[in-house]
């Protein structure tokens, strides 16, 4: 089975289109999407007077197998996470000003609070807000978790990013309480991807990889435009080869 993955769309319409044609090209079973579909900041990101949310939304919805929501996709719907051990949210949260918000989660946690209003419909939040925050999808060969980030951050509200195997060992945990063996995760927007082992993690540029050892995590590139970062992946569960498109 070929297996596409694309995460982190950030509202760049433009790009998502133009990865998916790319994506189209080089043929897949099914398509994933890991989350961030929304989620626009000036600050980091160039493309404000094209950004469309609602568009990109709709384009995933046609085209994805298995869509998980991100941060930014639960903040949208002010969703609290249930499948995480980072922060007891109060159930008031998003009535709560950022400065509270701050107080109460020591600063841990990203806030969205610069976050630019979305163009999402009624029928766009209620999609989102059915969304599973985990997935496990099986296939002949073994099973595929499926999430925004790696648990106890599942969704990717915590902030920070882990670079050491230990760091996942948490996940990997979660994953064999599922009984899975590979993982794909998003949020982080590496330039390339990287793979995780319980005792190991390792860089990569875009660039093809046969995974041959399990437990593992493949963290996978974003779409959207940030520092030259974007891309998409496809996995073949039967070789175990992995190739990041730039």
């Amino acid at each position: 089975m070929r297996l596409a993955f694309i995460s982190d769309i950030h509202e760049d319409h433009e790009s998502l289109r133009r990865i998916l044609r790319k994506a189209d090209k080089r043929g897949y079973d099914q398509l994933i999407c890991l989350g961030d579909i929304s989620g626009f900041t000036r600050s980091h990101y160039r493309y404000g007077k094209k950004r469309d949310a609602a568009a990109s939304l709709e384009l995933i919805r046609q085209k994805c197998h298995v869509i998980i929501p991100g941060n930014h996709d639960m903040h949208a719907v002010r969703r609290i996470p249930l499948h995480s051990d980072i922060f007891s949210f109060p159930e008031n949260w998003y009535d709560l000003d950022p400065r509270r918000q701050s107080e109460l989660s020591a600063d841990m946690l990203w806030l969205h609070e610069d976050e630019l209003e979305n163009n999402y419909g009624k029928d766009d939040l209620e999609f989102l807000n059915t969304l599973a925050e985990f997935a496990i999808l099986e296939t002949p060969e073994f099973n595929i978790m499926l999430s925004h980030y790696a648990f106890p951050n599942l969704s990717g509200f915590k902030k920070g990013f882990y670079s050491w195997g230990r760091e996942f060992r948490a996940h990997f945990d979660f994953m064999h309480a599922h009984k899975c063996s590979l993982s794909f995760t998003g949020h982080a927007h590496p330039r390339g991807f990287y793979v995780a082992w319980p005792n190991r993690f390792k860089q990569y540029t875009h660039r093809g990889k046969k995974i041959s050892e399990f437990p593992a995590l493949v963290g996978i590139p974003p779409v959207t435009r940030h520092k030259h970062r974007r891309g998409f992946c496809i996995f073949d569960t039967h070789n175990k080869h992995l190739r990041v498109y730039r």
